[in-house]
C-alpha cells in the first residue's frame, strides 16, 4: 500500500490592491489613465469569484553537512546549490509548501486573449499575479505568528526560478509534497499547472529572524523590478534631452541606459544596450570611472568633455545628465506615382436619416427604427444602443448614422454627416507615417512623421525580440509604447485639424511582420528562431478599444494581411500601390531597409524573399553613422568641392545611410577602395581623382579609414565599408536568387521600384556602383516613396483595395533564403564590388 505523504492545508481570503495589479503590467505608478484604473478596479471585483486561493505545506528536519557542503531533507533529499545552501544551513526545519489561486482566472485571461482583446487579457493576468503574491505574503505572516509561539523565526520564502536558485529544484519539492490534492502538477519542462501558481521553501530555526515581507528586495540582485516592494535607496536623475527637462527616481545601482528608455527618454542606439553601438551618448556633469572597453568607444574630445555611453553607467548617486540626441529625422512620406482610386468605396459610410418620431400609433422601439430606416439588417454595439435613446431625442430624430459594413458604430446629430475620418500608418522599424484621410471624400488632410520609439530598444526587429524574451514586461512595453504612438498621432491630427477622435472611425496599419505583432500585443519570440513562425498571418479587423487606441468607442484597427516572418504588410501594401501584380511586364521590388524585402513578378507570378541586411544603411553599425537628421552627411562626390552636402545644409554631425552609399560608391570609383572592399594604402592609388586624397587615407582606432570631413573628424573606416559590403550582398543575393529561381535574366525586368525612406534617398548611381542592384537595370531603377504607407491609404479608402491586398499576399510565394543551397555562393560573390 502506497504511503501518503504528510502536508498540511490552509486556504485564504487574498486581497488584491490596484497599485499592485499596476505594478504587474508594468507601471511603477498609477499615472493619470482613468480608463485603466476603472478596468482593473472592475477585473478585481469580478476575480475574488473566480479565485480558490490555498497552500499546501509541510515541515521538514533539516541537516547542514559541513563537509559536502549541503542541505539534507528529511533524511534523504539533499538541496546543494550554493544559493540556497547559504540561506538554510542555520535552519533547523524547512517549510515546503506550493501556493495557487486555481486555473479560473487564467482560463478568463486566455479566453480574451483569443477574443483579441489583449488589454483585457493582460489585466486578468496581472490581477492573478497580484493575488498570487498577496496568499503568499498572508501565508508568511501566518506563519511567522505560528512559528513566533513557539520561540522560532523564518527566512523569507525561496522560490525556485528566483534570483540565484535554479528553477529544476522544484522537483524537490514535488516529491515531498503531493500538490495534486489541491489540483496543481509539474511538467518535465518544470512548469505549474495551472500556472498562477508558486513554489517555495523557507528555513526555520531558533537563531533565524523573521522578515515583515514573504521576500526581501533588498537581498535580490535584480534592482530594476517592477514588483519590488522593500525599501531600497534612492537616486534623482535629472535629464535634459531634446529641449525637455525630466526628473527620474531611480532604485540604487540601476543601468542609466534601461532608466531613460523606461522613463520615455528616447537614447540613441542601434544595439538595445548591449555595450556594442557606441551611440547611447550622454553628458554627465558628475566625474565617474570609466572601463575601458567603453573608452574605447569614445574619442579623447568626448571625454574632455564628459561625454559617456549611458549603457555602461549605474546609478549610485543622484546624476544631472545630457542626451545627445541626434536631432528631428526627416521621413520620407510621399508615395511616387501613387495610383489614384477612381472609385473611393471605404468601408465605414456615413448617412443621415430623417427618422419619424414615435407615437401611440409606432411604438417601434430605437433600433427598429433606425434599421428600417436603412432598409437592412445590422447589428449594434452595446454602447451605441445605450446611447441611442437620448441621441435621438436631443436631435429630434434627425441624425447620421455611421456604418461599417453592416454594424452601427456611432449615431450623432444631422450636422456631423461630413465628418467621417481615418488614418492609414506606416509602422518602420526606424520610422513611423501616418496620414489622415476624409475617408468620404478620399482627401488627404494631414500628414505625421515620426521615429518609431521602439527604436530605444534596438534598432532591429530581432533586437526587439530579444527585448520581449530576456524582459519579463518586454512585450507588454514594446506593445504599450507603440499603442502610445498611435495615440499620439490621434492627438496631433485632432488638434491640427480641429476634429473630434469620436470622427474617426478606423485605422489600417502596415508595418513588417514583427511591427504588427507588437502593435497588437502578440508575441514575437518563434519569428526569431527556425522554423520562423508567426503567430498569424491574416488581416486582422478588431476594434481599436480592446489595444487602447482612442478614437471612436466602436472603431476599428485594421492590418494587412504578411507573406512570412520576414516579408510583412508594409510588402504587401508596396505591391499593391506599384501595381506590379496587375501588369504584364516583370518588375523588381526592393525595399531597402534593416530587413530588404524583395518582390520579383508581374500578373503571373509574384515571388519574394527577405534579406536580413541589419541596419548599415540606416547609419548603425558605422563608426560615425546616425539617422537622416540635420548634420548628417548625405551625399559625397569626390569631384565636387566640399566632397559632401549634410542635411539641412548644416554642420556635419555623422553620415547617414544615402551618404554611406555614396562614399563607399566613391571611393570605389576612384580607385581609393578595391573590388574586395579593402582600402588601398597611398602608394597603390593610381587615378587622378584618388590621388588628391591622399592625405585623406590614415588610420583610425588602429585600422585603415578615410576622413571625409577634416573640421568636424569624421571618418569611413575599413569596418564600416565591410558593414555596407554585407548589407549590400544580403540584398543582391536575395535578388540574384529570385531571378534563378524564375529562371530569366536581368534583361527580362522591365523595371525596378526601390521603396521606403532609404530607397527614396538613394542615389541609384551608387547603389549599381557598388552592385547594390544590377548595374543593366540602373536605367529602369525608379524610386517611388513610401509605397507601404501609399498601399495602407488605398485599402482605407476602399474595401476592395482590401480584398486585393489578401489576393496579393495568397499569391506571393515566399523563399527562405537560408534554405536556398546556393544562397552562400551568391551571398560571398556579392560581397565584391563590380
Amino acid at each position: 500500500m502506497k504511503k501518503e505523504k504528510k502536508m498540511d492545508i490552509k486556504s485564504y481570503d487574498v486581497e488584491i490592491d490596484e497599485k499592485s495589479v499596476m505594478r504587474y503590467l508594468g507601471y511603477r505608478d498609477r499615472g493619470e489613465n482613468e480608463d485603466l484604473i476603472k478596468d482593473i478596479r472592475k477585473a478585481i471585483d469580478e476575480s475574488y469569484e473566480l479565485m480558490d486561493p490555498c497552500v499546501c505545506f509541510y515541515r521538514f528536519p533539516t541537516k547542514y553537512d559541513e563537509v559536502k557542503d549541503e542541505i539534507i531533507v528529511s533524511s534523504k533529499d539533499t538541496l546543494n546549490d550554493d544559493y540556497i545552501v547559504d540561506k538554510l544551513k542555520g535552519a533547523e526545519y524547512v517549510v515546503m509548501a506550493i501556493a495557487t489561486i486555481k486555473d479560473r482566472i487564467e482560463s478568463v485571461s486566455s479566453r480574451f486573449f483569443d477574443e483579441g482583446k489583449y488589454l483585457r487579457g493582460m489585466i486578468f493576468d496581472a490581477v492573478g499575479n497580484a493575488a498570487l503574491e498577496n496568499l503568499c505574503q498572508k501565508f508568511y505572516c501566518d506563519m511567522i505568528d505560528e512559528l513566533e509561539k513557539e520561540g522560532l523565526g523564518a527566512t523569507e520564502m525561496i522560490f525556485p526560478g528566483d534570483s540565484k536558485w535554479g528553477i529544476k529544484a522544484q522537483e524537490v519539492i514535488f516529491k515531498n509534497i503531493d500538490a495534486s490534492i489541491i489540483g496543481v502538477t509539474l511538467d518535465e519542462n518544470h512548469t505549474m499547472h495551472p500556472m498562477k501558481s508558486l513554489s517555495f521553501v523557507l528555513g526555520v530555526g531558533k537563531g533565524l529572524r523573521s522578515n515583515e515581507s514573504h521576500h526581501d528586495c533588498s537581498k535580490c540582485d535584480f534592482s530594476q523590478c517592477i514588483y519590488r516592494m522593500a525599501r531600497k535607496k534612492k537616486h534623482i536623475v535629472k535629464v535634459n534631452y531634446g529641449g525637455r527637462y525630466k526628473e527620474i527616481e531611480v532604485y540604487d545601482g540601476a543601468n542609466l541606459f534601461k532608466t531613460l528608455i523606461e522613463n520615455g527618454v528616447h537614447v540613441p542606439n542601434s544595439c538595445g544596450g548591449y555595450h556594442t553601438c557606441g551611440k547611447c551618448k550622454v553628458i554627465v556633469k558628475e566625474r565617474l570611472p570609466i572601463t575601458d572597453e567603453e573608452r574605447q568607444h569614445l574619442s579623447n574630445i568626448e571625454l574632455e568633455k564628459s561625454v559617456r555611453l549611458s549603457c555602461f553607467l549605474n546609478v549610485e548617486r543622484d546624476l544631472d545628465v545630457t542626451v545627445l540626441d541626434e536631432g528631428e529625422v526627416s521621413v520620407f512620406t510621399e508615395g511616387i506615382g501613387a495610383f489614384k482610386l477612381s472609385d473611393i468605396s471605404p468601408r465605414v459610410k456615413k448617412v443621415a436619416l430623417k427618422l419619424d418620431i414615435p407615437t401611440l400609433d409606432d411604438q417601434r422601439d430605437d433600433f427598429r427604427r433606425v434599421s428600417d430606416s436603412l432598409g437592412s439588417d445590422v447589428k449594434m454595439p452595446l454602447s451605441v444602443l445605450s446611447a441611442l435613446p437620448d441621441i435621438l431625442e436631443s436631435h429630434d430624430y434627425n441624425v447620421a448614422i455611421t456604418l461599417r459594413n453592416n454594424e452601427v458604430i456611432s449615431v450623432e446629430g444631422a450636422d456631423s454627416i461630413d465628418s467621417v475620418y481615418g488614418i492609414s500608418i506606416d509602422i518602420g522599424t526606424t520610422t513611423i507615417a501616418a496620414y489622415l484621410y476624409n475617408i468620404k471624400t478620399g482627401a488627404r488632410i494631414d500628414v505625421f512623421s515620426d521615429m518609431n520609439p521602439q527604436k530605444s530598444f534596438g534598432a532591429d526587429v530581432i533586437s526587439r525580440i530579444n527585448y520581449t524574451i530576456n524582459e519579463d514586461d518586454g512585450l507588454f512595453r514594446l506593445h504599450r509604447i507603440i499603442v502610445d504612438e498611435i495615440n499620439k498621432i490621434v492627438n496631433a491630427f485632432c488638434e491640427n485639424n480641429a476634429i473630434s477622435k469620436e470622427n474617426i472611425y478606423e485605422i489600417v496599419i502596415v508595418g513588417n511582420t514583427v511591427m504588427i505583432h507588437l502593435a497588437l500585443g502578440v508575441p514575437v519570440k518563434n519569428i526569431a528562431n527556425s522554423p520562423y513562425i508567426p503567430a498569424f498571418t491574416y488581416t486582422m479587423e478588431l476594434k481599436a478599444n480592446t489595444l487602447g487606441i482612442d478614437i471612436n468607442k466602436e472603431g476599428y484597427v485594421v492590418t494587412l494581411p504578411m507573406v512570412a516572418s520576414y516579408v510583412g504588410a508594409d510588402t504587401v501594401a508596396a505591391v499593391l500601390h506599384s501595381r506590379m501584380y496587375k501588369g504584364d511586364d516583370i518588375t523588381l521590388l526592393v525595399d531597402i531597409g534593416t530587413n530588404g524585402e524583395i518582390v520579383l513578378g508581374n500578373k503571373e507570378f509574384l515571388i519574394s524573399c527577405s534579406a536580413a541586411a541589419g541596419p548599415a544603411f540606416e547609419g548603425a553599425n558605422i563608426t560615425f553613422g546616425m539617422s537622416g537628421v540635420e548634420g548628417a552627411i548625405d551625399h559625397v562626390d569626390l569631384k565636387r568641392d566640399p566632397i559632401f552636402t549634410t542635411v539641412g545644409r548644416k554642420k556635419a554631425k555623422g553620415i547617414c545611410g544615402s551618404g554611406i552609399v555614396d562614399a563607399v560608391a566613391e571611393l570605389f570609383k576612384h580607385g581609393i577602395v578595391d573590388n574586395t572592399g579593402r582600402i588601398l594604402d597611398k602608394d597603390e592609388v593610381t587615378s587622378a581623382v584618388g590621388k588628391k586624397f591622399l592625405d585623406r587615407i590614415v588610420q583610425y582606432n588602429e585600422m585603415p579609414a578615410f576622413l571625409i570631413d577634416d573640421e568636424n573628424g569624421i571618418y569611413l573606416t575599413q569596418k564600416d565599408i565591410r558593414q555596407v559590403q554585407l548589407a549590400k550582398a544580403a540584398i543582391r543575393a536575395g535578388i540574384n536568387i529570385l531571378i534563378n529561381e524564375m529562371n530569366i535574366s536581368e534583361s527580362n525586368i522591365k523595371r525596378v521600384y526601390l521603396a521606403g525612406g532609404f530607397g527614396s534617398y538613394i542615389s541609384i548611381e551608387s547603389a549599381a556602383t557598388i552592385g547594390l542592384i544590377p548595374s543593366e537595370l540602373k536605367d529602369r531603377t525608379m524610386q517611388i516613396g513610401n509605397a507601404a504607407g501609399s498601399g495602407a491609404s488605398l485599402a482605407l479608402l476602399s474595401d476592395d483595395e482590401l480584398n486585393k491586398a489578401r489576393i496579393v499576399r495568397d499569391k506571393i510565394k515566399y523563399i527562405e533564403l537560408s534554405n536556398v543551397p546556393t544562397f552562400q555562393d551568391e551571398f560571398i560573390k556579392s560581397m565584391y564590388f563590380t
